[in-house]
């Protein structure tokens, strides 16, 4: 296994303590958006993630009927909602951001400070090059 999939599964037993998994892994990115930017439009999620309306419409359903996600009337287009988490879904956006912090202190958590400010500038760069 990579090491993108030695993350990955590192991650998923870290979020999911050893259960089986509750939810996609991009439905809970969906969710942490709504967190990040709580009153987000199904259009907007659909513009952040580059994802097509059919998937965010799905997984927003799939949201909604876990009792992670709350519809409310927009207050200036009535043909749109706005989305929030839940109390059940703020409580998931915690579990999956002290999973994240977990398994970062796995991986990075004896490195020395110099190291760690070398990796996140090679990061950087390599994403800039991701975008374009």
């Amino acid at each position: 296994m990579g090491l993108f999939g030695a993350v990955k599964q590192a991650f998923r037993e870290e979020l999911t303590g050893g259960a089986e998994a509750s939810g996609s892994p991009v439905a809970l990115r969906l969710l942490l958006l709504c967190q990040r930017q709580p009153g987000l439009t199904q259009q907007a999620l659909v513009q952040a993630t580059g994802r097509d309306k059919g998937q965010v419409a799905r997984l927003v359903k799939e949201l909604l009927d876990q009792g992670l996600l709350l519809r409310e009337p927009h207050p200036e287009d009535k043909r749109s909602h706005c989305l929030r988490p839940s109390a059940a879904g703020l409580q998931a956006c915690r579990r999956f951001e002290q999973a994240e912090a977990a398994v970062a202190a796995r991986l990075f958590g004896d490195l020395p400070a110099a190291t760690l400010q070398a990796m996140r500038d090679e990061l950087q760069r390599l994403q800039a090059r991701l975008r374009g």
